[in-house]
């Protein structure tokens, strides 16, 4: 099980380095004098889980043995809003929602 959390423990790490690069407050994209900022909101899901085995009871088995483990996650940055720099006014509008 040690093999199963320090798996999950680097998953997490490589997905919050993944989720911290541009996920809150993105790259802002300019048009001559009109910029756009999006804004997201992050979301982050991850899993894990992990066996042992042994004997072989049932019936015309042989003997068994057996491990497992394995892990699974995610990182989503959604756009929810953006930030408009027009000339001399700034703005803030949602999307979609």
């Amino acid at each position: 099980m040690e093999q199963v959390k320090q798996l999950l423990l680097a998953l997490t790490a490589k997905l919050q380095g993944l989720a911290k690069s541009n996920a809150v407050v993105g790259r802002r994209i300019s048009v001559g004098q009109r910029h756009v900022i999006p804004l997201c909101e992050l979301s982050l899901g991850m899993g894990g889980g992990g066996g042992v085995g042994q004997g072989g009871d049932a019936p015309g088995k042989q003997d068994s043995k057996g491990t497992g483990a394995g892990a699974g996650g995610a990182a989503k940055a959604t756009p929810v809003a953006v930030i408009v720099v027009d000339g001399g006014s700034v703005r803030v509008e949602r999307l979609g929602r």
